[in-house]
């Protein structure tokens, strides 16, 4: 092996030839299938081709099947070859082999790929499953319906030995019909050709024979027996066209007067015949029956009353089949007439739900508010001639009546209007007899019951309903129960409850009537509801009646009491006596009754710290006498309580500020006793400073502590003149003097309140005469002084501009606390101006100040309202307080507040006179305008602006 190996390794290999063979299968053992590489043989070295040697390599599909000769190379079979057990339904099937060449002169190796062709022969034969079966059809198939459907199968793996055809016998009345299906199988369906009739044949037999497409074709057969099934295709027939009979009036019931006979010749229920008489309702059918089995036709009732009549009944015969077939016939009946007859009373009840029950007739008639309704028809028949055959009838009612219809009959029609709920039962006789001797007759009665209808509508219990709840209920809770009546019967009596319109906080029960709350009621949004409920019963058409139902909804307690305004701010004159009413409270609460009743009174931390008492009914009065230059405010709590139970609580912020009532006189603090003269040099000029009066006043920064300066004596040559605004002393007049002069000035400072009040001071003035020679002498001594005045004047700018900085600095800082100021007078409307100015709107863009005197007890309360035109609101705040009193309450509270920023107040003010220069600009300029004079002229929006 180990030098074979080696002799290959050292040969020429060469790979990629390929041979194909045949063999057929079921081929016998050893059989030749051919050389493995016949094609190759010439193309091999000649030295090659005497020593080959073959061998397989490896084990191919399906290799056990062949074997090979190793010294000649021919293949052979090995077993009996089964081409659809080796390679199923597959069109081609294969052995693939690798056979391996090898010559060990020539040192040439060769692998050959062998492919075996398996070739089919028909050795198979189609089979059907099944060698017979059974069909029942039914005769009343119709032609083209597919019977059944048989497939035989071939096991043969090609298409040509597997194409299997199909044939049948009986071919006139079945055919055949081929078709594939999804796996390509042909299929044979029996298809009926020809209409069935079981009673003319009841059975078929079919073959259907499957061959396939070789030459030695095998063939297989299915035998199909059918069995054609009855169907109910024939109707009963009757042995006579028609049947005639006659019948004497007396004979005894039960008799039987004629058989009749049908057949069938369908099988089982088909062919089973019943009978019946189709006028067994009509008046003649009364009187006879059928037996449905037998057909035996026998007397039902006693023939007088049809005696002498002549009349048709048809008898019908019907099969039992799913879909029942069915004849009919005429019968003739006479009935014979031999005995004399009483009149016989025929009644057909016109009313819907009226009939006979139990012997009694019943009608069933509408109540109506109209006369003449029909309850019944009556014929009358009496079969006798002559006198005995004359009948006349009566009825025995006073509400209906007979009416004669003319070679009819009668018919019974109401008199009166029929009201059921007054009457609902009449129970009338009718009575007919004829002119015979002895006469005979005949009775009929008849209960008529009035029908209800719908005509009366339901009545509430009451007209109008009444409830109230407390509000804050709970959802789903009863309200009232509507109740209604209706004087009808059955569907017309049944009422149906409903709310009209549209009503989101109610529900009703529609069968009982119950109103309830679906939702929880707010009596502060709603306080009552005012609901319609309307009753409908079932009749038709339906009739409604409607009630109103009013709910009230009960205040409870769910509100606190509220105040107009978070914060009230009222203003009182000083000085004045106890029980002074300061402003009055205002507040509300949504809810009512106890509820809604308010108390006022101060919060407990302040009732024994403020000099004021709140009254229960929100009343503000001074507990004593106030003085505004020991406080000018005062702040506090209130609160508001209801009664209710529990009882809510609200507070609010109140501030009191006291008007200044002007009783301080000014203070004049220079001159003073101590120091009343002043020496002037003769050496100066008109205009300069002789000195400055200097004073203060403690009233409120407005009018009452603005001050006014004036030389009241002294002064009868005009010297001096003093500034009655500054207080500044100053030369007027240029004087020659030849010696000292000497001056005594009276000045008075005067407020400019409503009570002005004044005080006066002496000043002496020394004008000190100076000559040529002084002037030399003293000149350095006057160089002096004047370098003095000058050092003095810069510190005193300096001074001045440092304290204007410090201010402005401060007012930026202060800026928003006054807004906010503002803006908390803003929302209070209960801030009330100085009574002194009483504001009264006039035309448009222009307003008038009036001024009056203050009584003993002054009220402060606001002229202003929420609802003046722009042009007189621009002398108030939006709080409602004047704005000039606020700009000098704003300016007094700045200057005596040491945190304060007043530098809008005290710019370029002098201490001295407890005024600043702006107070004394718009002093001065409603003063120009004529504003203290004894009558105040209208003030010009303009005007007004510019002074405040």
């Amino acid at each position: 092996m180990l030098s074979f190996a080696f002799l290959i390794s050292c040969a020429c290999i060469v790979h990629g030839s390929k041979t194909t063979l045949h063999v057929v299968e079921e081929s016998d053992i050893n059989t030749l299938i051919g050389h493995t590489g016949d094609g190759i043989l010439q193309t091999l070295p000649e030295g090659a081709q005497s020593d080959l040697v073959y061998s397989m390599i490896g084990s191919g599909e399906h290799a056990n099947l062949v074997k090979l000769n190793k010294q000649n190379g021919y293949l052979y079979t090995a077993e009996l070859i089964d081409r659809e057990s080796t390679c199923g339904n597959r069109e081609t099937c294969s052995i693939n082999l690798k056979v391996a060449l090898y010559s060990p002169k020539a040192s040439h190796f060769e692998i050959v790929d062998v492919e075996i062709q398996i070739d089919d022969v028909n050795d198979h034969a189609p089979r059907f499953l099944e060698n017979r079966i059974n069909i029942n059809v039914p005769e009343s198939t119709p032609t083209g319906t597919i019977i059944t459907t048989v497939t035989a199968t071939d096991r043969d793996s090609t298409e040509k030995y597997r194409n299997v055809t199909y044939k049948a016998s009986n071919a006139d009345v079945f055919g055949l019909q081929v078709t594939k299906n999804k796996e390509g199988i042909r299929m044979a369906s029996l298809i009926l050709l020809k209409d069935l009739n079981r009673e003319s044949r009841d059975s078929y037999n079919v073959a259907i024979i499957a061959s396939d497409g070789g030459k030695t074709s095998d063939a297989s057969k299915i035998d199909i027996d059918i069995t054609v099934t009855d169907t109910n295709d024939n109707s009963p027939r009757f042995e006579h066209s028609s049947y005639n009979v006659s019948v004497q009036e007396n004979v005894t019931i039960g008799t039987v007067v004629l058989t009749v006979r049908a057949t069938d010749p369908d099988l089982r229920d088909n062919g089973r015949v019943s009978y019946r008489l189709s006028g067994e309702t009509s008046f003649f059918g009364l009187f006879f029956m059928i037996d449905e089995s037998s057909g035996d036709i026998s007397v039902k009732e006693d023939l007088t009353r049809i005696s002498g009549e002549t009349f048709q009944l048809e008898v019908i015969s019907e099969d039992h089949g799913k879909q029942p077939l069915a004849s009919r016939v005429n019968l003739t009946v006479s009935v014979k007439d031999v005995v004399n007859n009483a009149p016989v009373i025929d009644v057909n009840i016109l009313s819907r739900g009226g009939g006979q029950t139990n012997d009694n007739l019943t009608a069933l008639v509408p109540e109506s508010q109209e006369t003449g309704n029909v309850v019944a028809f009556i014929t009358v028949t009496d079969r006798d001639i002559g006198m005995n055959g004359n009948v006349s009838c009566s009825i025995s009612s006073a509400v209906f009546e007979l009416q004669n219809v003319p070679s009819s009959g009668y018919i019974i029609v109401s008199k009166i209007p029929l009201d059921r709920e007054i009457n609902e039962r009449y129970d009338i006789t009718v009575m007919c007899a004829d002119a015979g001797i002895p006469p005979l007759s005949s009775t009929v009665s008849i209960a008529v019951l009035v029908q209800d209808m719908n005509d009366n509508p339901p009545v509430f219990s009451k007209k109008s309903y009444f409830t109230s709840i407390i509000e804050n209920n709970a959802p789903g809770i009863h309200l009232v129960t509507v109740s209604a009546t209706d004087e009808d019967l059955g569907e017309n009596a049944q009422i149906e409850y409903f709310i009209q319109g549209k009503r989101k906080g109610l529900a009703i029960d529609s069968k009982s009537g119950v109103l309830r709350a679906r939702t929880s009621f707010d009596r502060e949004k709603t306080s009552e509801y005012e609901v319609t409920v309307v009753a409908v019963d079932s009749g038709w058409p339906s009739l409604t009646a409607t009630t109103t139902v009013f709910i009230s909804i009960l205040d409870a307690n769910d509100n606190a009491p509220s105040f107009k305004v978070s914060h009230f701010q009222f203003f009182v004159l000083e000085n004045m006596p106890a029980g002074m009413k300061v402003g009055q409270l205002s507040a509300t609460d949504k809810d009512v009754g106890v509820n809604g009743n308010l108390l006022f009174s101060v919060i407990e931390g302040y009732k024994n710290t403020i000099p004021f008492i709140v009254f229960q009914d929100g009343i503000i009065k001074t507990s004593e006498t106030l003085d505004r230059e020991e406080k000018d405010r005062y702040s506090f709590q209130v609160k508001v309580y209801d009664l209710g139970s529990p009882s809510f609580v609200s507070t609010a912020d109140v501030t009191v500020r006291l008007a200044d009532n002007n009783d301080n006189a000014p203070v004049i603090t220079y001159p003073a006793k101590e120091n009343e003269t002043v020496i002037v040099f003769s050496t100066n000029t008109v205009g300069s400073t002789v000195a400055v009066i200097q004073a203060k006043d403690a009233d409120e920064s407005g009018p009452n502590s603005d001050l006014e300066f004036s030389i009241i004596s002294g002064n009868d040559e005009g010297v001096f003149a003093v500034d009655n605004t500054f207080g500044t002393l100053r030369i007027n007049k240029e004087r020659k003097l030849e010696e000292d002069e000497s001056y005594l000035l009276h000045i008075r400072v005067s407020d400019k309140g409503y009570n002005k009040k004044s005080v006066d001071t002496k000043l002496k003035i020394i004008l000190k005469y100076v000559n040529g020679l002084e002037q030399s002498g003293t000149g350095p001594r006057n160089a002096m002084v004047t370098t003095s005045v000058v050092a003095i004047t810069v510190v005193a700018a300096v001074v001045i501009t440092t304290i204007l900085c410090i201010f402005r600095r401060n007012a930026q800082k202060k800026k928003k606390e006054k807004q906010n100021r503002a803006q908390s007078y803003k929302q209070s409307q209960q801030v009330i101006p100085i009574d002194a100015i009483v504001y009264k709107p006039t035309t448009t863009k222009q307003v008038t100040f009036t001024e009056k005197k203050v009584p003993e007890t002054v009220n402060m309360t606001s002229s202003t309202t929420d609802h003046e035109d722009l042009d007189n609101m621009e002398l108030y705040n939006s709080t409602g307080t004047s704005m000039f009193t606020n700009s000098l309450i704003e300016c007094r509270k700045m200057m005596t507040d040491e945190d304060s920023d007043d530098s809008d107040c005290r710019t370029n003010c002098d201490s001295g006179k407890g005024g600043s220069y702006l107070d004394i600009y718009k002093l001065n300029r409603m003063r120009n305008l004529g504003y203290f004079g004894p009558k105040r002229p209208p003030l010009e929006k303009m005007d007004v602006m510019d002074i405040i």
